[in-house]
Formats: C-alpha cells, sequence, structure tokens
C-alpha cells in the first residue's frame, strides 16, 4: 500500500480501460485537463452542420400524403394528410392501431392515406413517409411476416409508374407526426376537412405552403 504504487496501479488501470475503448471521452467529463496524464487524448465527436429541411408541393393535378406511425407505451397510432398542388389541404386523418410494432403502424398509416385519396378520386398520388425502413419494404420488398398483406394492399392501389413515394425527414413531416400522436390520444379513427382542421395543425400547413423549413441537427 505505498503511495508510489497506489499511484502507478490506477494509471495502469486508466490506461487499460482507455486502450480497451470502456473509458470513453464522457467518463471524463469535468475533468479533460488532466486526461493526458494518463496518456488519454480526448477528441470531442464532430457532428454533423444543421440542415434546413423543406415540404415541397406535388405538380399541378396531383396530391401529396404525408403520413406518420406513432408507438407509445405498447400502443400504435397513425395520421396523415392529403394536400394539392397549392399546398391546401384536402383532408385529414388519424387512426388508432391498438398493439403493433411501429414498422406495421407506418405502414397501415400509409395505407390509410392512400385508400382515403382513391375513395375521394384523387390519382396521381405522392407518398411521403419519414420511414426508410417502410418505404423499402414498399419498393424493394421484404420485411417481416406480419406485414406482407399490408404491403401487398399498399403496391395494389399505388401504381410505382404513375405515383411515387418518397422519404422526408421528421422535421419536415410535422403535420403528419401531430396527427399520429392525436390517434394514439384519442384512441379512434377521425378526418378533418380543410375547414375543421385544428388551428395548430393549420399553422403547420401554412409553415408547408409558404416554404418555410425546419432546422435539423440542432
Amino acid at each position: 500500500m505505498e503511495p508510489r504504487r497506489i499511484i502507478w496501479r490506477v494509471y495502469h488501470t486508466i490506461s487499460l480501460l482507455h486502450t480497451g475503448r470502456l473509458f470513453r471521452h464522457i467518463h471524463w467529463r469535468g475533468d479533460m485537463d488532466i486526461a493526458p496524464i494518463f496518456g488519454v487524448i480526448i477528441t470531442t465527436p464532430s457532428h454533423p452542420p444543421p440542415t434546413l429541411v423543406f415540404w415541397r408541393t406535388p405538380l399541378v393535378g396531383s396530391y401529396k400524403i404525408n403520413t406518420d406511425g406513432c408507438v407509445k407505451d405498447g400502443f400504435a397510432s397513425g395520421g396523415g394528410i392529403i394536400r394539392d398542388s397549392s399546398g391546401q389541404c384536402i383532408r385529414a386523418f388519424f387512426s388508432f392501431y391498438g398493439d403493433c410494432t411501429i414498422l406495421e403502424a407506418e405502414l397501415r398509416a400509409i395505407l390509410d392515406g392512400i385508400i382515403l385519396a382513391q375513395r375521394l378520386g384523387l390519382s396521381v398520388l405522392w407518398v411521403e413517409s419519414d420511414s426508410t425502413l417502410a418505404i423499402h419494404c414498399i419498393t424493394k420488398g421484404g420485411g417481416p411476416w406480419h406485414i406482407q398483406a399490408t404491403i401487398r394492399h399498399i403496391r395494389h392501389l399505388l401504381s410505382l409508374d404513375r405515383d411515387t413515394i418518397t422519404h422526408i425527414y421528421r422535421e419536415g413531416n410535422q403535420v403528419a407526426d401531430l396527427l399520429a400522436s392525436e390517434g394514439w390520444d384519442r384512441r379512434c379513427y377521425h378526418e378533418y376537412s380543410s375547414q375543421d382542421l385544428p388551428r395548430r395543425h393549420r399553422s403547420l400547413v401554412q409553415i408547408d405552403r409558404f416554404g418555410l423549413p425546419t432546422v435539423r441537427g440542432l
């Protein structure tokens, strides 16, 4: 228990932990200045710069469907909004799906949006979701067995030669995100027309219409 022996063992143990990547930069918080004493070089992890995310209007004569899924406390919901080439809301919806995965919720929200659009007699659709996995399952195939029926139904209703399905970051999908959360809170299926869309939803629609960006990465 000599002081020099104790100091050496502490130094040696810290060096081993760092070499084995068990002692990371976060563990040195507040003590960055003494790390070099132990031969540890602290580098601050780099983060990508913030980017601007825009919601884009569809072409004249076509309609855009933005959807989102939500899972909280083991229960899922979804929501979406259909807009025309001027960015005006045609119809919005939310639904409660009960016990299912986030991927299934994302796909069911997409399906609900397409069914609603076709019920309204709308064609030439641009479907946009913030789930890259859901989009991949629709366009490329794959995924667990329990979502295959939903994927087949979506593919049957969509014409990938005429219609489009793309990804958007969550920051550009805020209206659909809000509707999905509302579906979880209210636990039912409901539709809004452009006239009875709640004020908060209308504000987000207007932000998108005016081409105002949201910031991703702050």
